[in-house]
């Protein structure tokens, strides 16, 4: 024991802590039992932490597949640099005429000149700026106001609108811009009892707010900012500039990129299986975790996952409604197998039954739905199977601890009752010994 001072076979001439080493050494076994078991456990709890950041990695790539929208891969493209525009799952394909007729933009309108910036202007009075259909704000105007203190008050008030000063190199003026686009955020002004800066002018209004006007195959269609989305289903145009004549625009399905999220499924999915198999030891892997060895949230995790893989779209008829009937396959080891080309021909017979198949339909629920529903049921952190089996063996490694701490409690009263039997008899043999020599001598 710490701290203890042992003089071990002075009188005797035997290794008294050898012995009593070996002693202890000889009633270890129920310690080392509970710390080989706990070792087992806590490697356990690590895997199953692991597990879950799998299941979890599964989860987002199921979610990326989970809606019509997600799943519906389309690119559109512009002949015409000044019409930018992007697709989602909505979108279907087609080809478009589209010309930019007009752009969106605020207002923008300036005061008269003024001298100086930091001068007081000697108005008095009430400025009245009202955005559109919004209610007027009001701005009250001092006689010690400068430009730059009326500027400052626009930019504290409520009005939609921010202000700045402007100077051509000789005078000064009050720029006031509109915070929004499109005609439904013109601006007018109100300047009363005394107060005369000119914005009220309209010459001095130099862009008025207007809506984009974009025409799609001959019709105009109109938008507040330079964002059209609406108009063609699925499709979002960003206008950046005037057309002098219409652009074509082309929107088609995009296999490459459906494909490379159905592969990070694929390859999530087969992550998970994998770890389940190789830790429980599933088929004819031999578990690499005693503890977990044939363990029943393990396996049945995976029947749940294989079911969810296995059902079909019950609303759909046809050749396409369940994943092997698009080129995703499961193996006879439990993992799955993307075939590209059944997928691609999928796609190109029926994109809509891909699209249901994974992601679902009204009345029934896709398969990456399903798959991430199910994925993260299990790792909730409340009452998901993966988490109640984690937090099990949490305490089952804290009462191993308690019992192993009670263990070491025994073997080091143990060795302290040898220690002090040795010393007495040691004692004895030495006061044996000294009463010999006393005699023979």
């Amino acid at each position: 024991m710490a701290g203890t001072i042992t003089f071990g076979g002075i009188g005797s001439g035997m290794d008294v802590e050898g012995l009593i080493s070996g002693l202890v050494g000889a009633s270890k076994g129920p310690l080392n039992i509970i710390n080989s078991r706990k070792n087992n456990v806590d490697s356990a709890i690590t895997v199953l932490s692991d597990l879950s950041g799998l299941l979890s990695g599964l989860k987002n790539a199921s979610q990326s597949l989970d809606t019509l929208e997600e799943v519906g891969s389309y690119s559109a493209k512009s002949s015409n640099e000044a019409i930018v525009a992007t697709a989602n799952g909505l979108a279907l394909p087609s080809s478009y005429q589209v010309s930019v007729t007009q752009l969106a933009q605020e207002q923008r309108t300036y005061s008269d000149t003024f001298a100086d910036k930091l001068t007081a202007l000697g108005q008095s009075g009430d400025l009245d700026i009202t955005v559109g259909s919004e209610a007027a704000v009001n701005i009250t105007v001092e006689a010690t106001d400068t430009l730059e203190d009326i500027m400052t008050k626009i930019n504290e008030s409520d009005a939609k609108v921010n202000a700045s000063i402007f100077y051509d190199g000789s005078n000064y003026r009050l720029q006031v811009r509109g915070k929004d686009s499109g005609a439904a955020n013109a601006i007018t002004f109100g300047e009363n009892n005394g107060v005369a800066l000119g914005l009220s002018t309209p010459a001095n209004t130099v862009q008025v707010a207007q809506d984009a006007i974009a025409v799609i195959d001959g019709f105009n269609v109109t938008s507040p900012t330079n964002k059209i989305a609406g108009a063609i289903q699925g499709v979002t145009l960003a206008l950046t500039k005037k057309t002098t004549e219409p652009a074509t625009l082309s929107v088609e399905t995009d296999s490459d990129a459906l494909q490379g999220k159905i592969k990070k499924v694929v390859d999530a999915y087969n992550a998970v299986i994998s770890k389940v198999q190789v830790t429980a030891g599933y088929g004819e892997r031999k578990a690499t975790n005693s503890v977990l060895a044939g363990d029943s949230t393990l396996r049945n995790i995976n029947s749940k996952m294989t079911s969810t893989l296995l059902s079909p779209n019950a609303s759909l008829t046809g050749k396409f409604q369940t994943l092997n009937s698009i080129g995703i396959q499961l193996e006879n080891n439990g993992m799955l197998k993307l075939d590209t080309t059944k997928l691609t021909e999928a796609l190109g017979e029926d994109p809509d039954a891909v699209a249901r198949i994974l992601a679902g339909d009204d009345s029934t629920p896709g398969i990456m739905d399903a798959m991430s529903d199910l994925m993260e049921g299990l790792v909730e952190p409340d009452s998901g199977a993966l988490t109640a089996r984690k937090e099990g063996l949490e305490a089952e490694t804290k009462r191993l601890q308690e019992q192993a701490d009670k263990e070491q409690e025994r073997l080091d009263r143990y060795s302290e009752t040898l220690r002090k039997q040795f010393t007495a008899m040691d004692s004895t043999v030495a006061s044996y010994n000294a009463q010999l020599a006393y005699l023979i001598g």
